[in-house]
């Protein structure tokens, strides 16, 4: 065969080869389901039998026993807020975890006083590895802390405007807000201890706000007693609660962007209209050199 005959042919299939391998790889993206490397959350979603939703529309309507658990890295539309205000008041357990996103958002919508600071925690003293990586050891009696001694954040904030009852765990007093970026401590910059998680009753349902939405990705969520704080705050749904992880609003990457990119090409290529025109090209190639000879 003449190499400009076969020129098509190695090109289609290098480009189906290639779209294979891009939705067969697995995900790099923080926070996702299906990553299994140290950003991703494959331990804590096999862990808690945790399924995904790609929208806010998609909540159950059902809410009494489910547990949300939402990292809003995007801004969230006036409609999606209400659907969480509803699954809220309904009894929808929500576990808002953020550190420098849109948390502030859904805590206003909810009428709720508590706020993330938005301003990196550091600790020099009481820390994991080095001053990023606080842990946290200051926890009040609770049927939630009662058995957790310690858990360790990553690149964490801390919320303000909590009451003291609100609180389930505190940084420790050596640790800062590092306002000015410089990962040292200033003068002017306020020092702990910072209310790190706060559990805050909405209507029927209930609100955990973590300033920190690295405490359960693959590789944190195995240090210290971070899989049992976890465990603790699933269990506010019920004993059996079914925990839902949205993935709409976390930030997309490359590997992302072409994985929705093919799947919305199959998604069009299976239509009625998709199916025809696909038969339609195959056939016109097929039968093109018939065409030529005549």
């Amino acid at each position: 065969m003449e190499p400009h005959k076969l020129l098509p042919t190695l090109m289609l299939t290098t480009l189906i080869l290639l779209a294979a391998l891009i939705w067969f790889y697995p995900s790099t993206g923080d926070f996702r389901l299906d990553n299994p490397f140290w950003n991703g959350l494959t331990t804590f979603t096999t862990k808690f039998k945790a399924s995904t939703i790609e929208s806010l529309n998609n909540l159950p309507s059902t809410v009494k026993g489910t547990v949300l658990i939402l990292i809003p890295y995007s801004q969230l539309t006036e409609q999606e807020l209400e659907k969480l205000r509803s699954y809220v008041l309904k009894g929808g357990t929500l576990i808002l975890l953020d550190d420098y996103g849109f948390g502030n958002q859904v805590l206003s919508h909810l009428g709720l006083e508590v706020k993330f600071t938005g301003s990196p925690l550091l600790d020099p003293l009481f820390n994991y590895k080095n001053k990023w990586l606080p842990k946290i050891t200051d926890f009040p009696q609770t049927p939630l802390t009662g058995n957790i001694k310690s858990i360790v954040l990553n690149h964490a904030t801390a919320l303000c405007n909590t009451s003291e009852s609100e609180v389930l765990a505190w940084s420790s007093r050596f640790s800062f807000l590092d306002l000015d970026g410089d990962s040292v401590w200033d003068p002017n910059e306020p020092t702990g201890p910072f209310p790190i998680v706060a559990y805050v009753k909405v209507g029927e349902g209930c609100v955990v706000a973590v300033a920190d939405p690295s405490i359960i990705i693959n590789s944190m969520i195995v240090l210290g007693d971070n899989m049992a704080f976890m465990e603790n705050i699933v269990g506010l749904g019920g004993e059996k609660s079914k925990v839902i992880i949205d993935q709409s609003h976390l930030p997309i990457g490359p590997l992302e962007e072409a994985k929705e990119t093919i799947a919305e090409t199959y998604t069009l290529a299976s239509s009625p209209i998709g199916t025809l025109s696909l038969i339609t090209l195959i056939l016109a190639l097929t039968l093109y050199p018939i065409w030529k000879k005549r």
